[in-house]
């Protein structure tokens, strides 16, 4: 096994024992292990239960995506960022 192999395979058992450990209010979209940072799960909702739980900082960024505007919502937990995207409700 390479060591870039093994590393992914560390980050997707911890990924896993992450998940394990999630309120069950957490919905998720996509779990993944990058070699560009940190291992991360991309949430569906939930993202405010995980940080009561655990007594986490969440960061919010406003961005552009095509014709609609969202807040990506993330906090850090051992290491494995979540992310939440919320989008914008524009008054009308």
């Amino acid at each position: 096994m390479t060591t870039r192999t093994r590393q992914r395979k560390e980050e997707l058992l911890r990924l896993v024992d992450l998940i394990e450990r999630l309120p069950v209010e957490v919905e998720i979209n996509t779990a993944r292990s990058s070699s560009h940072g940190d291992p991360e799960l991309l949430l569906t909702s939930g993202l405010d239960s995980v940080a009561a739980a655990y007594a986490l900082e969440i960061q919010e960024r406003r961005f552009e995506y095509e014709d609609s505007s969202n807040i990506q919502r993330t906090a850090v937990l051992d290491g494995i960022t979540l992310v939440e995207i919320v989008p914008v409700q524009e008054e009308k």
